[in-house]
């Protein structure tokens, strides 16, 4: 394939907010995409320069792009992207930040990243910079350079870093129709959890277009210890940033669901040890197994179980 040729198919620009709820086809191939947003953030007095340097590493699934490299403020990152142009990019600390990107041009190399927020010591973070995407023509490398500013957030030097792996079910299935909720469920590890169950998900879908096979949603969900002690969280709650999913086909007709919302804690309804929790949170990426995506008569899809990770900082009240 010419390098021409290549860049067609790498520099595809992402939807743009406005028709967010209405989203682009995910892409039937490989398209290595990078991490870049529209311009909605204004540098502030106390920005502070940014740089980035990234190399796509793997393409795990037609929806979602991996990358890894360095970065000012972050230091070692790993950085995913979504078909909808979306992007998480967490340092090493777990400590992360997120936003879109857009294209200066269908077919250029370059184009724009903002960030829109951030969780523990990047929370409250806002950026604008420009992105070059370089295709080495003999290796196939892609890289990606990054260069802008960051307007640091005020951060909470009571952030601990939080990390959470496990899965459920979502024994209803996958509601197909906007405001309609399913219940989900979770069991699984986490930092101060230690060994988890949940039984009280909630989700809601907020939009999905059968077209693009691509969506919108919001939910809750609590997360119990051993002890019974509860950390309750609202995943998606931000209106302008809701919970995003890819519906991926499969050759058999099914679909694999890959579901990125940020949670973020309910103090008012956690208990013990995280009764004094004030914020933080973490981007919480889920992968379901194949399911039939067809809908019930009730307006559900065929029950399905998934897996998750996520990884962030939860916020605590200073001891007095």
């Amino acid at each position: 394939m010419s390098f021409t040729r290549l860049l067609l198919r790498l520099f595809r620009r992402p939807l743009s907010r406005a028709s967010r709820g209405n989203r682009a086809a995910p892409p039937r191939s490989f398209v290595p995409r990078l991490t870049a947003l529209e311009d909605r953030v204004v540098p502030s007095a106390s920005a502070v320069p940014f740089k980035e340097s990234l190399t796509v590493i793997s393409a795990p699934t037609e929806a979602v792009i991996r990358y890894e490299g360095n970065a000012t403020q972050l230091g070692h990152v790993n950085a995913v992207s979504y078909a909808d142009g979306y992007f998480i990019k967490t340092a090493a600390s777990g400590d992360s930040v997120f936003g879109h990107f857009a294209y200066t041009s269908p077919t250029s190399p370059t184009g724009t990243v903002t960030i829109e927020g951030g969780t523990g010591r990047f929370q409250g973070t806002t950026g604008l910079s420009t992105f070059v995407v370089s295709v080495d023509a003999s290796s196939g490398k892609t890289t990606v350079a990054v260069n802008g500013s960051l307007s640091p957030g005020e951060g909470d030097k009571q952030a601990q870093t939080f990390k959470i792996d496990g899965g459920g079910t979502a024994p209803m299935g996958l509601p197909v129709t906007p405001g309609n909720s399913g219940p989900h469920n979770a069991t699984g590890n986490a930092t101060g959890l230690g060994k988890y169950t949940g039984n009280e998900g909630s989700f809601t879908l907020l939009s999905l277009n059968p077209a693009t096979l691509s969506g919108t949603f919001r939910g809750s969900f609590v997360f119990v210890a051993a002890n019974g002690d509860r950390l309750a969280m609202n995943y998606g709650a931000d209106p302008l940033h809701p919970g995003t999913f890819s519906l991926i086909p499969q050759a058999d007709g099914k679909v694999v669901a890959v579901f990125v919302a940020v949670f973020t804690p309910d103090p008012v309804n956690s208990t013990g040890r995280f009764a004094n929790v004030t914020g933080g949170g973490f981007v919480m990426v889920a992968t379901s197994e194949p399911f039939a995506l067809t809908g019930d008569t009730l307006g559900y899809t065929s029950p399905f179980a998934y897996t998750w990770e996520g990884t962030g900082t939860l916020d605590f009240a200073k001891k007095k």
